[in-house]
Order: C-alpha cells, then sequence, then structure tokens
C-alpha cells in the first residue's frame, strides 16, 4: 500500500537544515506521524515548540502546516495555539 498518494509536498523540497536550525525536527515529526499529515498538506496536531534564532527563544504550542511561499517553494507555517486562561477573560 502506497502511503505517498495524497501527498501534495515532497519531504526532500522542504529546507531540513533551516528548519533544524530554528528547532523543528524532521525525525521528531516523523515519529509523532505528524510528518504524513504536512505532506498530505494538512495541520499537524498541536505540538511543543522551542523555536531558536541568534536573536530570539520562543516556547509556544503551535500547529505546523506546509505552504507554498511567495517564490513557489514549500515553507512551513506556524500557526500558535492560544492557552485558554487567555480565552476565559473574554466572555
Amino acid at each position: 500500500m502506497n502511503q505517498n498518494i495524497n501527498q501534495v509536498f515532497k519531504a526532500e523540497d522542504l529546507d531540513w537544515n533551516g528548519l533544524a536550525a530554528v528547532g523543528i525536527n524532521r525525525e521528531q515529526l516523523e515519529e509523532s506521524g505528524n510528518m504524513e499529515l504536512l505532506l498530505q498538506g494538512e495541520a499537524t496536531e498541536v505540538i511543543p515548540l522551542k523555536l531558536r534564532t541568534p536573536v530570539l527563544y520562543l516556547t509556544m504550542d503551535a500547529t505546523l502546516k506546509i505552504v507554498e511561499g511567495t517564490d513557489g517553494k514549500p515553507v512551513v507555517e506556524i500557526n500558535g495555539i492560544l492557552p485558554e486562561a487567555e480565552n476565559e477573560g473574554d466572555e
């Protein structure tokens, strides 16, 4: 059975070195089953992220999704999840 039938994107088209540099790990996505969702153009389950750059450290829960960048190449979109405690004050 071919699991790649519904794939919209290819894993090799992503910049895994760049993603690893900011804290997104290919192996973790594969082990959790979220890689298949990504390659199908779907959002992942909510995952804890620890993003890091030379000037920023960010810890958050988020979903990931592959979208087409402005240059036509696939990029990973991060959608942060608001903690429920913050939503309670809006009522």
